[in-house]
């Protein structure tokens, strides 16, 4: 009888410690991990010089921050007219795009043809072997500031971390290097109120 109450008294022991203590260091663990660098900001030149002599940017922020956007300004998510004000996803135009092989930075031009300042995209760029096989697939926001009716350049670092790459209608390397083609697949887009 006592060694069946000893074995008792060790199993409830057993359990009260996993009730009490392995939520603790499992909380523990918790602490402390933190995803560096989810709230980074790269700003990008566009190339515009002010008045003051700033230039203006384009950012590229990372995908962890998607949520948080421009304050002043509201979403146009669809290719519904008769939904967002009026305002479709087609109406913000995206060309020129240019990699060279041995470019470092990607560049396009983003055009607003609503009639508010644009302040951000949400896209995703497909990247693409000329014979149509993915090679990846990109998320940016970019933050900007773009007129109504106006262009504006942005340079982002290029997915092709080691120039095996190059843009298929881009100047050609002498040697070496792989072509791919790209598609733009706008997300959503913030224009001012």
């Amino acid at each position: 009888m006592t060694f069946d109450l000893f074995m008792n008294n060790r199993i409830c022991l057993i359990i009260i410690a996993v009730i009490f203590i392995v939520p603790q260091i499992v909380e523990a663990r918790k602490i402390g991990y933190k995803v560096k660098g989810a709230e980074k900001t790269n700003k990008i030149h566009v190339g515009n010089k002010t008045k003051g002599g700033n230039i203006d940017a384009i950012d590229i922020t990372s995908a962890d921050t998607v949520g948080m956007m421009v304050d002043g300004s509201f979403m146009v998510a669809s290719f519904c007219e008769t939904c967002n004000n009026g305002y479709r996803l087609d109406q913000i135009r995206f060309s020129g795009f240019d990699k060279t092989l041995r470019n470092s930075k990607e560049s396009f031009f983003i055009r607003n043809l609503t009639d508010k300042t644009l302040k951000g995209v949400v896209l995703y760029i497909d990247y693409r072997t000329p014979d149509g096989r993915q090679l990846t697939k990109r998320f940016l926001k970019l933050s900007c500031a773009i007129p109504p009716g106006e262009t504006r350049k942005a340079d982002i670092p290029s997915f092709d971390t080691q120039h095996s790459f190059y843009y298929a209608d881009s100047e050609h390397p002498k040697r070496g290097g792989n072509p791919f083609r790209v598609f733009f697949d706008p997300v959503a887009y913030y224009l001012s109120f």
